[in-house]
């Protein structure tokens, strides 16, 4: 009978352990699901800004990536829109004159625009907050880039 009694509240302990173990789990899985889902929609807006951009020429070219980046981000209609915050996006751009600029990292950024280029290199950057801040894990950038190759421009009106 003694050891019996000795027993008595095992199971709550062992219950209230696996639930905090459980509790954790969900937690981690959860903040691993949410990460994932906003580095692919990171890449998701710099791939469709790209593309919804890529048919458009001009010297204003980096402007018309701006427009299109935001227009994609602030859509309401979007499913993500309640779940990432658009002002956490940002969008920068980096061109090249020539492919040999390019490797030794000569470029200009869109305000020097006054030239004839041929590659870009569009950074579409997200400040990533954690849904659960604990131990330090604060706020931290997500950054993608594409290079693309612009053979539009300087194409000759071929009438």
């Amino acid at each position: 009978m003694a050891s019996r009694r000795q027993q008595l509240g095992v199971t709550s302990i062992e219950f209230a352990l696996g639930a905090l173990v459980l509790m954790f789990s969900t937690f981690a899985i959860f903040e691993s699901s949410y990460q994932t889902y906003v580095v692919n929609m990171t890449e998701y807006s710099l791939r469709e800004t790209i593309r919804n951009t890529k048919i458009y020429q001009g010297s204003s070219i980096h402007e018309q990536y701006e427009t299109r980046f935001k227009d994609l981000i602030e859509n309401q209609d979007n499913l993500w829109h309640f779940l990432i915050d658009s002002s956490k996006f940002s969008i920068d751009g980096k061109y090249f004159e020539t492919f040999d600029k390019f490797v030794a990292n000569d470029g200009h950024s869109s305000q020097d625009l006054t030239f004839s280029y041929d590659l870009a290199e569009i950074t579409v950057t997200y400040l990533y907050s954690p849904m659960i801040e604990m131990w330090g894990n604060g706020e931290t950038p997500i950054t993608r880039t594409m290079v693309l190759n612009l053979e539009h421009e300087g194409w000759r009106d071929e009438n």
